[in-house]
């Protein structure tokens, strides 16, 4: 194969290079024990997103309903290591975030031949509100980053350096991003892209060491295979609906790319907009390394949800895993241009890095701490992190009070609030998420309610708008009914949400609706 490319940044000294590993470790360190603390005093409560992952990690399985199982077993490891509480699930999302900083700084190393470059990236990344709520919060994405860069740090050391062995690495980052969440397969546009704008790589197509990257990861991708297999291929047709909208249209792109300047801040992302631009002109047009490896792995990301937006909302972290390559591409085209400009304007430069990462630092500050700012519940990002545990401390109390606690269940029509009474009611009774209508969850494939025939139950929904009547499905599945009491959640003085407790007596069954598999 072809020889390493040259770096296009100059190489620093060993001191500078020591330097450099040095500061990443400090800034890490600092970080990851400000986070820690953050958790420990646990202001916030699970998402509804983890709860429901949790909820998995107790019946675990080959795959989900929507996702891998890649969240769940990491979850069951951390409550065997921390303890069944939100910091213990919460240090996973820590963890990762350390190991994808050290992938990327490792990557931006190798690909410029100077670790400044990987450093710059790290901390841009880390200080921005999308990259520091996904430090703290362990869902489907602190995993699949980090297999994400991984599988990057891999695909460069092959397609690039030309190491034929760094072909099985990727294979087992990509096997393992899979099991964490579906759009590791942006690897493979990437690959595409890549290989159509660098013919000499298009070589590896005809060595065995690609094929062999490619067979490990679908041997760790088949029993997810298998379980889909199993159901009638629900997640194929579940993920097939994502982001569908109602046609196209100008305003879920003007929200896409709205999310993405609140998510990141303007100024960061200004700067990975000229990294994106950047990387077009220098890498995929004039064939400059790494500048086109980085490109070919960004662009077809933000390329596809640009193009969903045009017919249905794409949520704000959707595209996460084109910054990575994009904030390496600004560091190492920085740190490039710093050898030709005089030094007036490298200070420029360096004013605006700083008031960058100032700005996103502030943004995330304020991001996980609105209420000392007294911004209201609904400008909120972390409201719907609030309140859960009142909840299930109100839901606990009127269980302990049912004639029979022993033989008394949870149920909601909503799989969030299902989830969160689960992990947050004392006892942790039974809790079941019914179907009156919705798409399909998880819980539509476990064990539902009709085995509590006989039993008595507290249906729990959220208010919105007045109380209104119980559903007559729910009321008709009880030989009697009481309520609802209302369970407020105050921040401030402000409503941020209320719930209304119902009381079901003899639960006698609840047919289910007739609802369109997948969705």
């Amino acid at each position: 194969m072809r020889a390493p490319a040259a770096p296009t940044v100059a190489a620093p000294a060993g001191g500078e290079t020591a330097a450099a590993a040095w500061r990443l470790a400090l800034f890490l360190a600092v970080l990851g024990g400000l986070r820690i603390a953050y958790l420990a005093v646990g202001p916030l409560d699970l998402s509804p997103d983890e709860a429901h992952y949790w909820e998995w990690s107790r019946r675990l399985d080959l795959a989900y309903y929507s996702k891998g199982p890649l969240v769940a077993y990491l979850i069951r490891a951390l409550t065997a290591l921390f303890g069944t509480s939100a910091f213990g699930i919460r240090m996973g999302a820590v963890l990762l975030s350390v190991v994808g900083s050290v992938a990327i700084y490792q990557l931006g190393r190798l690909a410029f031949g100077d670790p400044r470059a990987g450093l710059l990236a790290v901390v841009g990344l880390q200080l921005t509100p999308l990259f520091w709520a996904g430090s703290l919060l362990t869902t489907i994405d602190p995993p699949f980053l980090v297999a994400w860069a991984l599988a990057l740090l891999g695909l460069y050391r092959g397609l690039v350096r030309g190491n034929s062995g760094a072909w099985l690495w990727a294979g087992l980052a990509v096997g393992v991003g899979l099991l964490a969440k579906y759009t590791m397969l942006f690897v493979l546009p990437g690959l595409a892209l890549y290989l159509w704008r660098a013919p000499e790589a298009r070589a590896w197509l005809r060595r065995a060491a690609p094929y062999r990257g490619l067979a490990l990861a679908f041997a760790l991708f088949l029993p997810v295979v298998a379980w889909n297999a199993r159901h009638g291929w629900v997640t194929a047709r579940h993920v097939a609906s994502q982001g569908r909208g109602p046609g196209l249209g100008w305003l879920h792109p003007l929200e896409f790319v709205g999310s993405q300047l609140l998510v990141l801040t303007p100024l960061v992302a200004g700067i990975l907009g000229w990294a994106l631009w950047y990387g077009i002109r220098e890498g995929l047009g004039r064939g400059r390394e790494p500048y086109r490896f980085l490109t070919a792995f960004a662009a077809p990301v933000l390329a596809f949800y640009l193009l969903v937006s045009l017919q249905g909302k794409v949520q704000a972290n959707w595209p996460a895993a084109a910054y990575p390559a994009l904030a390496l591409i600004a560091a190492g085209a920085l740190l490039e241009r710093g050898r030709r400009l005089g030094e007036a304007a490298r200070r420029r430069e360096r004013r605006l890095l700083a008031a960058a990462a100032g700005l996103a630092l502030l943004a995330s500050a304020v991001g996980h701490a609105p209420a000392v700012l007294g911004i209201p519940p609904r400008l909120d990002p972390t409201a719907r992190l609030q309140g859960w545990q009142e909840l299930g401390g109100a839901v606990g109390a009127v269980w302990r009070q049912m004639p029979a606690p022993e033989r008394t269940f949870l149920v909601s029509e909503s799989y969030q609030i299902t989830s969160e009474l689960a992990f947050y009611v004392p006892g942790r009774p039974p809790a079941y998420n019914v179907n009156l209508g919705r798409r399909l969850n998880q819980y539509d494939f476990w064990e539902g309610p009709e085995s509590r025939l006989g039993w008595d139950a507290i249906f729990v929904r959220e208010v919105r708008g007045g109380i209104g009547e119980l559903d007559e499905r729910v009321a008709r599945a009880f030989e009697r009914t009481e309520g609802p009491s209302v369970v407020e959640v105050r921040r401030g003085g402000r409503l941020v949400r209320a719930f209304g407790l119902y009381r079901g007596y003899g639960f006698r069954g609840l047919a289910a609706p007739t609802v369109p598999p997948g969705y």
